[in-house]
């Protein structure tokens, strides 16, 4: 699997471009789903597992609403049950995930 460091620098520039646009747009919203149909993350989204260990790096720095896309775009959601709505617990489950798969460091 492809880590954050082996995207491309065009990649990696669009993703911090689109992330930092999402962040700013979302920045006082608190309805998950309004976040996530924000048109920089829909674009996250679309960039496919090219975006995933991106997704990971970012939410291992600053954990963040980033669950609707990774669960998108990878067809899994490793969080479970009781850490629903749990931010860092949800955060948690995924870079565990990300490291298991190869997408993270461990």
């Amino acid at each position: 699997m492809a880590t954050a460091t082996d995207a491309s620098p065009e990649t990696q520039k669009r993703f911090q471009r689109l992330a930092t646009d999402w962040k700013r747009r979302s920045r006082y919203m608190s309805n998950t789903a309004q976040m996530a149909i924000l048109a920089p993350y829909q674009r996250i989204i679309g960039m496919g597992m090219d975006a995933v260990p991106l997704i990971l790096e970012e939410l291992h720095r600053e954990p963040d609403q980033w669950f609707w896309a990774l669960e998108a775009i990878t067809e899994e959601d490793p969080v479970p049950l009781e850490a629903k709505g749990k931010v860092a617990r949800m955060a948690q489950a995924w870079i565990e995930w990300g490291k298991e798969r190869g997408f993270l460091s461990p």
